[in-house]
């Protein structure tokens, strides 16, 4: 699977983000020590993805007109 990242390179690291996740940079020596940074906001977001849906519930709310 496939997700894009914005990265640009500030002295002599590598930074950037997952576009999904903007607010959770990440830097490395390399592009390749930042791919793998990246990799492991990845699979931390995915994680918390899966104890927030054991804890969150999506409701409906008729509003009257």
């Amino acid at each position: 699977m496939e997700h894009e990242y914005t990265y640009w390179q500030d002295g002599a690291f590598f930074v950037g983000f997952l576009n999904e996740y903007p607010d959770d940079s990440t830097q490395g020596l390399t592009l390749a020590e930042l791919e793998e940074a990246l990799i492991e906001v990845y699979e931390i977001r995915q994680e918390e993805k899966k104890h927030l849906a054991a804890i969150r519930k999506i409701g409906k709310l008729k509003i009257p007109a």
